[in-house]
């Protein structure tokens, strides 16, 4: 072989080469332009973190290939990545200048945008061009076992107005919030975006403004809001409390309607209070007999009271009915054994326990009995002013007929007389008056007798908080169903009876307002709160109000916890895949309040945005810094008084300069503005304060016009998403 043709050798293998490789690089650069068009010209960009990371891995490629091609250097490519963006769904390029073009949300939009940014996870086959099956189905497939994954939040579905480009690309969040804190609510406010947008169309040049000009390089979009932050004038809502805090979950159904018949009776028998419970609840125990009569007198005693009904009690003496308590009273204490006795009976009042109805003439089945008891105030405390009992007349094996699941009947109902003079009769509770007690002569103790007589040891009471209405009858049974036990909450908190009458039974009690409760309506609502207990089991309660999730505990948790899907899945949401520092910039009371406890979050103080310490907002956000943020949220305090204005604009101007040219293109960035918060909520509690009918202070049709305008000038505030622009920077 020559020379020539062993030289000749190599150029022979080179061509084919070169087509393999050229093919390959081209078959790249089709792939990457197709995910770029994508990513800049979908309404949704790439949903996928799969298709997301092989749009970053070929674009690296194709920059370090044509860094020295000059042909290439204007091209949009050679430029900041594509990255998420909130836009409008009609109108995703919104001329934010023009504030007809603003779009008109609710706070809660808001949160829930935030929610998705956070917690959405990357949809696997919402735009699958160029995916072969095989690797869709595995992507299917992964994200069917990431549903089926926990998670520590449900997230909301997106405002109907809203569209979150290019979610797969989230790398970071922000949450700036600007609070104006004195400004004229009558007067425009240079520190609102609306203020600034008005000089664009005086025009004036704003210098924020400029930096969202489609001639410069960082280019950004801009989506901008009216915000009604919160509804009603009850009370004002700071942006903390809308936008960080998540709503409690969904309550699922309390109880299932189908539930077949019980044995009433049976039912209602298995919710008495134990023994313990008794104690630690209040409730009267025997400790020893107090009278000084024999167990055969006491046992005829008992026999003889059994035998009495109504009209042989009203007709008997004071005197007499007294010296037959006397006989059966017994000595009681209160709480645990080692508690000292709290009462003692007295030559006029004494404890009476019920007795067997085997002690009775006509023996009987036991019985369900409700009570409720209204008190006045004495110099030696709270006696009886008047009690209500209620019978359980429904079927009680089970065989009701429709309607009579609930029917009780009044079988006593009696105004008390007493025994010391009232010092107050809080008719606001109670509902008793000076004239409705002027004519009454019956004392507690032909009380004591016609509950004795109604009510046996076996039987059943039912009652709210019933150890009050128990010691302030001097009375002592050990059946007892206590509805404020029976519904307390998981966190020991005991629910009012007007509460839970609301909640659980859709009736309301206890309206009558200063002419306090009726007792006779509490006994019937106690009584059906433990008949549906009985009936539907202990899935008829009241739904634990969950404390409020704050977002930056959930969002660390997301991570630490892999409750936001497998981060190495690639279809995980950016909770479950960020592994950045979480930050926290505001005033040191916020920081306190607002920010999570967990340890997990960097705090820094700044109490007010000339602060030196603002300018760490952007810092912490800006994509050159190797730890920056994963998350932040910011509060900035702007006095917006005359003396300040001038210099807190200039530093606002400086701070969102700084957002849209250092922040990275994968960095979403809410900025959302409120005015007069403080003065609104400290008018609100002090217009409330004046509501009172026993304040001294006044409140006049001037101070109630200013409330309304700090009001409103508080509810309605602004706010700017930026993201990153679907339009590309042009030579």
């Amino acid at each position: 072989m020559s020379e020539q043709e062993v030289s000749a050798t190599p150029q022979l293998d080179g061509p084919p080469a070169q087509k393999k490789k050229h093919k390959k690089r081209k078959a790249s650069n089709g792939r990457l332009k197709k995910l770029w068009r994508r990513a800049t010209t979908h309404p949704k960009g790439i949903t996928s973190r799969n298709e997301w990371n092989e749009m970053l891995e070929l674009h690296s490629d194709w920059k370090t290939s044509h860094k020295d091609n000059p042909d290439v250097s204007n091209d949009p490519m050679m430029h900041s990545l594509p990255g998420p963006a909130v836009v409008l769904s009609k109108e995703p390029s919104q001329d934010f200048t023009c504030m007809e073009n603003w779009q008109a949300t609710e706070g809660s939009d808001h949160r829930d945008i935030i929610m998705n940014l956070l917690f959405r996870q990357s949809s696997s086959d919402d735009t699958g061009n160029g995916m072969q099956k095989k690797k869709k189905r595995k992507l299917e497939a992964a994200g069917r076992e990431l549903m089926r994954q926990p998670s520590l939040v449900n997230t909301p579905t997106l405002p109907s107005w809203s569209t979150v480009r290019n979610l797969s690309g989230m790398g970071g969040l922000a949450v700036i919030e600007i609070s104006i804190e004195d400004c004229d609510p009558g007067s425009p406010c240079p520190l609102m975006p609306s203020e600034r947008v008005k000089e664009v169309a005086d025009g004036k040049q704003p210098y924020w403004t400029t930096l969202f000009d489609n001639s410069n390089a960082c280019i950004k979009s801009i989506t901008a809001c009216k915000v009604k932050l919160f509804q009603g004038n009850k009370h004002p809502r700071c942006l903390s409390d809308v936008l960080m805090f998540l709503p409690p979950p969904v309550a699922q159904s309390e109880h299932d309607k189908n539930q077949k018949s019980v044995d009433m009776f049976d039912a209602i028998y298995d919710l008495r209070l134990t023994s313990n419970q008794l104690r630690s609840e209040g409730y009267p125990f025997v400790t020893d007999h107090a009278g000084s009569s024999t167990d055969a007198t006491k046992e005829s005693v008992e026999t003889k009271i059994g035998a009495y009904n109504k009209n042989d009690i009203d007709n008997m003496s004071t005197n007499f009915a007294l010296e037959l308590i006397k006989k059966i009273s017994v000595e009681v204490s209160y709480g645990d054994d080692n508690i000292e006795n709290v009462v003692d009976n007295t030559d006029d009042e004494h404890y009476v326990k019920t007795f067997s109805q085997n002690k009775v003439a006509s023996p009987r089945k036991p019985k369900i009995f409700s009570i409720d008891c209204e008190m006045v105030q004495t110099h030696a405390g709270m006696e009886l002013a008047r009690i209500s009992v209620v019978e359980f007349v429904g079927s009680i094996g089970g065989d009701e007929k429709e309607g009579d699941e609930e029917k009780s009947i009044l079988v006593l109902d009696e105004l008390v007389k007493p025994r010391r003079d009232v010092l107050d009769y809080l008719t606001h509770y109670s509902g008793v008056t000076p004239k409705m007690l002027s004519d009454v002569n019956t004392r507690i103790e032909s009380i004591q007798l016609l509950l004795l007589s109604l009510i046996h040891e076996e039987d059943v009471i039912i009652g709210h908080s019933a150890e009050n209405d128990i010691r302030a009858l001097r009375f002592v049974h050990s059946n007892i169903v206590d509805t404020s036990v029976l519904f307390r909450g998981d966190n020991g908190r005991k629910y009012s009876l007007k509460h839970l009458s609301n909640v659980l039974l859709s009736r309301q009690i206890q309206k009558c307002g200063s002419s306090g409760h009726c007792s006779q309506e509490d006994a019937e609502a106690s009584l059906i709160l433990a008949l549906r207990r009985a009936k539907y089991g202990s899935s008829f309660r009241l739904k634990e109000s969950a404390r409020h999730q704050n977002v930056l505990d959930v969002f660390q948790k997301s991570k630490a916890g892999g409750h936001a899907g497998d981060a190495n899945s690639g279809e995980s949401s950016f909770a479950g895949r960020n592994e950045r520092k979480s930050v926290c910039v505001g005033p040191s009371d916020w920081l306190t309040g607002r920010s999570g406890g967990n340890g997990s979050q960097h705090l820094l103080s700044c109490e007010s945005i000339l602060s030196s310490m603002a300018m760490a907002v952007p810092s912490w956000l800006a994509s050159k810094k190797p730890s920056r943020a994963g998350m932040l949220w910011a509060k900035l305090i702007c006095e917006g008084s005359h003396d300040r204005l001038k210099d807190e604009v200039k530093k606002q101007d400086e701070i969102i300069d700084s957002l849209v040219t250092d922040v990275s293109t994968d960095t979403p960035i809410l900025v959302i503005f409120q005015r007069n918060y403080a003065k609104a909520d400290a008018l609100t509690r002090q217009r409330k304060a004046a509501s009172n009918p026993k304040a001294t202070c006044v409140w006049s049709d001037c101070q109630e016009e200013e409330w309304k305008q700090y009001m409103s000038s508080c509810r309605n505030c602004e706010a700017l998403w930026i993201g990153s622009s679907c339009q590309q920077p042009r030579p």
